[in-house]
């Protein structure tokens, strides 16, 4: 198992160039998430170089938000989170990792309301926080790290909370594409090699997200799931090493140039035949109880054309199908006994918003039916 750590603590220091950026007394921005389609190459996600993966993702950026706020306090002062953050071990981390690359001082005052996701379901909700917290800051000095050595920056110190040694977090794997979905534009992304974003397109006018939780069983910690997932290795390898040319060529050769063009549809073949046919989601079946058969019974929904994009999202258990006809996924997912929720693609970046955290939308009620106090299932503009 990997060695578990204080938040805060630097990996890998950042070597870019700080810019001079303006700044300000106080900033809120709100950050989308991400599904997370595919691995490039599976194999890599299983050799760790210190935390640096060269395993690469097709990523889509989701409508569901972080709101983040961020306040300069006197100097001498510490770091003050917000009572109401729900996993303050995290946003400290990336506080203190971003402050450490700009070479400020963490006397900030951070909050942090996010539209609710499940914890370990496969919707990066811990790497996209991170970004989300570690973007703000940067938004507050002025941007004087660039968008494009941020995103690596973030994933090589990258980590979750340990959940049986309280105060502390372990390194978890990270590729970069939850922090890519709210640094650069597009509904759909390419991340390759070390977190760098190689094509973005938007996601075209018509299709939406449906997503699908199946049943919750027991929660399992950060520390548990990572051993579950080690003893797959061998299994990720295997993959990597039998299909990765032909993931490479497909993606390069067919579902970018389709891509460019508007088309997902080589795209949506490509993620089908790697999540269902190149044994994927056996390698991800330690996630849930009875995954592999729970996708058998989906896969109607892509070999029907229903759905565009039909995949697993990271290790899962969440599904997800892109779709111009939500109402009959929805329903095929729910009589799999899943829960649903929609949402829109995010052909932006992350924005910055009034202080108080308000962005103009209306509350909508999460997967787990609780109601957040600001979200949005619609698509927002760019921001520049």
């Amino acid at each position: 198992m990997f060695a578990s750590f204080t938040p805060g603590t630097i990996h890998h220091p950042f070597t870019g160039p700080v810019g001079a950026g303006k700044a300000l007394d106080r900033t809120a921005v709100r950050y989308p998430t991400r599904l997370n389609a595919m691995a490039l190459q599976p194999a890599a996600v299983a050799g760790d170089h210190n935390l640096l993966y060269d395993a690469g993702e097709l990523v889509f950026s989701v409508a569901r938000f972080h709101r983040v706020r961020v306040r300069r306090l006197p100097r001498g002062q510490d770091l003050r989170l917000d009572p109401g953050i729900r996993r303050p071990l995290l946003v400290e981390h990336a506080v203190r990792v971003m402050c450490a690359a700009l070479g400020a001082d963490t006397a900030l005052e951070v909050a942090v309301d996010s539209d609710p996701l499940p914890v370990h379901a496969g919707f990066g909700s811990s790497s996209s926080l991170t970004a989300a917290v570690a973007t703000a800051v940067n938004h507050l000095y002025g941007s004087p790290v660039d968008r494009a050595d941020l995103l690596p920056y973030l994933t090589s110190n990258h980590g979750e909370e340990h959940g049986e040694e309280p105060g502390r977090l372990m390194p978890v794997q990270c590729i970069g594409g939850s922090a890519a979905s709210g640094l650069h534009p597009g509904g759909v992304q390419v991340v390759a090699g070390r977190s760098t974003v190689v094509l973005t397109a938007p996601v075209p006018d018509g299709l939406s997200f449906v997503i699908a939780v199946p049943p919750p069983v027991p929660e399992r910690s950060t520390q548990e799931l990572m051993a579950a997932e080690i003893a797959q290795f061998d299994r990720f390898r295997a993959t990597g090493e039998l299909h990765a040319p032909t993931i490479a060529f497909r993606m390069l050769h067919e579902a970018m140039p389709a891509l460019v063009r508007g088309d997902l549809g080589p795209l949506g073949d490509l993620v089908f035949d790697y999540r269902f046919r190149m044994g994927s989601i056996e390698n991800c079946s330690f996630s849930y109880p009875g995954l592999t058969e729970l996708a058998r019974r989906l896969e109607p929904l892509k070999t029907s054309g229903a759905a565009t994009v039909l995949a697993l999202s990271s290790v899962g258990p969440a599904f997800f199908a892109l779709t111009d006809d939500p109402d009959h996924c929805e329903a095929f997912f729910a009589a799999q006994g899943m829960s649903t929720l929609r949402a829109r693609p995010h052909n932006g970046t992350y924005e910055e918003i009034p202080y108080d955290g308000t962005d103009g939308t209306e509350p909508h009620h999460g997967i787990d039916g609780t109601d957040p106090q600001h979200g949005t299932d619609e698509e927002s503009e760019i921001t520049p």
